[in-house]
């Protein structure tokens, strides 16, 4: 498969070197009408339709803006033209452009926003229009600035309430990625309001990043602009006006406040150097729910204080130079503190944690045009940040699985890390072909690990019964030297071309190469992408559209950190088996006379990759309106697990293969994973009472893993672990919408409906004597119980007071009340699969209930 990618991508390559000849015998009379389409804070507006009208009104082409808000007509002829540009939310916006001898200059069309019409639709800022552009896929799930400020948000958090629509299947073992205007990142870099746009699955198999569409989520935030404009949001929550937890034996006092703002406008007298400003502080009082009836002196429900304290502050400045580049450069503070966390369903307050955050970045930007046809972009961060762990209970750690944990978290750690990311890519676009190659550095991070966690040991029993007869299971305790210190290095390079080669028929190629130290098998690591876009009809109103890619995982720093800590010298680590504990209320360390475990590499592991393909219909229904019908698949191969390379062997387990060893973590690349689904997605606006996208997946993935930290019930046979994935849900459905029923308030809604997720059933107790508490019964395979499902709609009425009649100078302030589980339907988490659990087949935490929420908004 992939020799066939490379070929076609010769074959492309091949292409762009016999085409030059004849496009320079035709470029006497044509050129290139170009430009950029801004809204009136400098924001790039995605998704705007723009038409080519020749100054006798016959139509020549049309296209949508890109994520950056550009657009290009190729090979346009000497004459005079009009540029007619539309978006939702903004006034339909027409500009004039003559090509005559020379090439025009690029176009800047700021486009005002439309007042009276407060409608806004949920996608990226412009009318749905099914397409040939590879990135015009109409099952990606987008949402602009305005929509995010008529559906309902959760405290502000729009990353949550789009992280609805990604697929767990396909994230890798660092997470999600998040994409900040087109660099991979540790967070937005501004405030909620300071954000353009959010997107999921827009153009899924681009070689510009390492996963695929629907495991990344990306972000464009605003620009700086020539006047003065901003946002001041207030949001509060109090929980006397919200609904009981299911799992509370009363209603605990709650609240959250929560201040933020943008301003952006010119620094000094001139209007080439803009600034962008956010600020946001957060104070949050909130509760943990704890169910421990099985526990002396714990009451049922105890609700624990869990309060958050929050800041982030970030400064950016722009400066436009004279012959149309860009540099600019930001810097952002963030500080957070939580108390009292990991608290909640059968882990005791004493278990919690209080953790501290705090990261400071520095961000750089240019883009230069070397000419119409050429342009290149560079961007890159430096970071640091720092985040301490501390246990509130210095004491050893006591677990009775599925009854309750108490004791102390023994979760003493540190994180600290100092970082750059950054990408440096040029686009070439001439004829059929528009060409992207560059450099793509997702992370060089000089890391330190501090783990002190399990000093006092930890105690798992497997039962009630062994617990007060004092028998437990294992025994964990480390000693040593906890402190880590090493340099990560992950590197990416990329190109890809999107071609047209007929007005109905665009094909895309893409090849990217993934590097990573500490782990092998670095040499081959190239992933050939590839897609399709046909229109069978003349009129354009369906679109077949297809594509596969390759993608490599990596690691993150935590296997790395695991491999330096335990590697038999610096912490050492130490699991007794069936240790009899004299006083299991107060215990104290039994002896330690077993040698130290182990973290080690397989000397056959390397990157692990997965093969995604896709093939669907697109059809537009209405002027406004998209339908879309898309199969997924997707296999994962050679993915990461671990297993003891030291477990005692089977039948009896008496005693490992090597007596002066422990424990022996091999982390694996070889597991397996296969997944297929079919989405259903509405996007658009069929009628003036409703704008929103909707989407429907019903699916299966199976594997014998959950990623790298992952052990199989037998390590010696892991493949006995094929089953359900953890995170396989059969049936999803997520909506998000708005609506103007009058012109007196406006309405949104979120709706989310998803069948549960498997459980595995355990033993609770090492009965292979490995030191893994993860034995299920005999016969029993994995993740065989069926999870619970969960409902929840979440709605939100607004209504905005226009302190200002000015179209381009609006003062707005929008009221709006917020409702979330507004069924107050009890969503069970998870149940409780441990056979000897009082809880078992049972739910001990359920998501929150109903709660209500006030925003308050106001734009100028």
């Amino acid at each position: 498969m992939k020799l066939l990618f490379i070929l076609l991508l010769l074959a492309s390559a091949g292409i762009l070197e016999t085409r030059p000849s004849s496009a320079q015998v035709s470029t006497g009379g044509v050129r290139v009408i170009s430009g950029v389409v801004l809204d009136p804070s400098g924001a790039a507006i995605p998704g705007a339709k723009v038409i080519l009208i020749r100054a006798d009104g016959t139509l020549v082409d049309q296209s949508l803006t890109d994520n950056t808000g550009g657009f290009r007509f190729n090979h346009v002829a000497v004459g005079e033209y009009t540029v007619d540009i539309q978006a939702a939310g903004f006034r339909e916006t027409k500009v004039s452009a003559v090509v005559g001898a020379k090439q025009p200059p690029s176009l800047r069309v700021v486009m005002p926003i439309e007042v009276e019409k407060q409608t806004v639709n949920v996608e990226a800022g412009g009318a749905p229009l099914v397409s040939t552009d590879i990135g015009g896929n109409q099952n990606a799930n987008t949402i602009d600035r305005n929509a995010l400020d008529r559906v309902p948000v959760f405290d502000q958090d729009y990353i949550t309430t789009m992280s609805r629509f990604l697929d767990d299947s396909a994230t890798g073992t660092n997470g999600v990625s998040l994409v900040v205007n087109g660099i991979e990142a540790n967070g937005p870099g501004v405030t909620a309001s300071a954000v353009q746009e959010v997107k999921i699955n827009q153009n899924p198999y681009s070689a510009r990043f390492a996963r695929p569409g629907r495991a990344r989520l990306e972000i464009i935030t605003k620009g700086g602009t020539p006047n003065f404009h901003g946002s001041l949001n207030f949001m509060f929550r109090d929980s006397v006006f919200d609904a009981s937890n299911a799992f509370a034996i009363s209603k605990p006092p709650e609240q959250r406040r929560y201040f933020e703002g943008s301003l952006t406008g010119p620094l000094g007298h001139g209007k080439r150097t803009t600034f962008l400003l956010s600020l946001d502080e957060d104070q949050q009082d909130q509760q943990a729910f704890v169910v421990a009836e099985v526990q002396p002196n714990v009451q049922l429900g105890e609700n624990v204080a869990n309060p958050t304290r929050h800041f982030f502050g970030s400064g950016r400045v722009f400066h436009d130079l004279a012959n149309g580049d860009q540099f600019w450069m930001g810097y952002s503070y963030e500080r957070r503190t939580v108390e009292n966390q990991g608290v909640g369903g059968t882990v005791l307050p004493s278990a919690a944690t209080d953790t501290k955050f705090q990261e400071h970045e520095v961000n750089v930007g240019y883009r230069h045009s070397f000419s119409p046809h050429w342009v290149n972009q560079l961007q890159f961060l430096l970071g640091h940040y720092d985040s301490p762990v501390s246990s509130v209970t210095e004491a050893p750690q006591i677990v009775v699985s599925g009854a309750f944990t108490t004791g102390g978290a023994q979760a003493d750690s540190r994180r600290t890390e100092y970082h750059f990311d950054g990408t440096d890519f040029s686009t070439y676009a001439n004829g059929k072909h528009q060409l992207s190659f560059g450099v793509d550095i997702p992370d060089i991070s000089r890391r330190g690990l501090d783990d002190f966690t399990n000093q006092l040991g930890t105690y798992t029993y497997p039962s009630l019964d062994t617990y007060a007869a004092g028998h437990a299971t294992t025994f964990l305790l480390q000693r040593g030297n906890g402190h880590v210190v090493f340099l990560e290095r992950v590197l990416g390079v990329f190109i890809e071309d999107n071609i047209r080669l007929k007005p109905n028929f665009s094909v895309y190629l893409g090849m990217r190469y993934y590097f990573q130290n500490y782990f092998h098998d670095d040499a081959n690591n190239f992933a050939p992408r590839f897609g399709f876009a046909y229109a069978p009809t003349k009129r354009g109103r369906t679109v077949i559209r297809g594509g596969a890619g390759v993608f490599y995982d990596r690691t993150g720093p935590s296997p790395i950190g695991d491999l330096l800590h335990f590697n038999g010298v610096n912490l050492l680590r130490f699991i007794v088996n069936n240790p009899v504990i004299q006083n299991p209320g107060n215990p104290t360390p039994p002896p330690i006379n077993v040698p130290t475990s182990a973290v080690v590499l397989d000397a056959k592991a390397g990157i692990p990759y997965s093969v995604q393909y896709s093939v669907g219909v697109e059809r537009q229904v209405t002027e406004k309106s998209t339908v879309s019908a898309t199969f997924v698949g997707s296999r994962s191969i050679d993915a990461f697990r671990s297993i003891d390379a030291n477990a005692p062997p089977p039948p009896n387990y008496l005693s490992p293969p090597n007596p002066t060893l422990g424990q022996v973590r091999q982390i694996q690349s070889e597991g397996y994973q296969k997944s297929a689904a079919l989405e259903l997605t509405f996007r658009g606006k069929p009628s003036k009472w409703f704008s929103g996208q909707a989407q429907y997946t019903f699916g299966k993935t199976y594997n014998n893993t959950s990623g790298i930290t992952y052990f199989p019930g037998n390590s010696y046979d892991p493949a006995g672990d094929w089953a359900r994935s953890d995170n396989d849900r059969r049936h999803k459905f997520d909506l998000l919408a708005s609506s103007q029923p009058t012109r007196y308030f406006t309405a949104g809604a979120a709706l989310s409906v998803y069948s549960g997720k498997p459980v595995n059933i355990t033993t609770g107790a090492d009965n292979n004597r490995d030191g893994i508490v993860n034995d299920r019964p005999a016969d029993v395979l994995r993740n065989t119980m069926p999870g619970p499902g969960m409902i929840e709609l979440d709605l939100n009425l607004a209504h905005d007071f226009v302190l200002s009649k000015s179209r381009k100078e609006a003062r707005t302030l929008t009221v709006a009340l917020n409702s979330f589980n507004v069924l107050n339907h009890v969503n069970d988490m998870t149940y409780i699969g441990i056979i000897t659990s009082p809880f078992f087949g049972h739910a001990v935490a359920a998501l929150p209930p109903r709660r209500m929420q006030l925003d308050l908004q106001f734009k100028f």
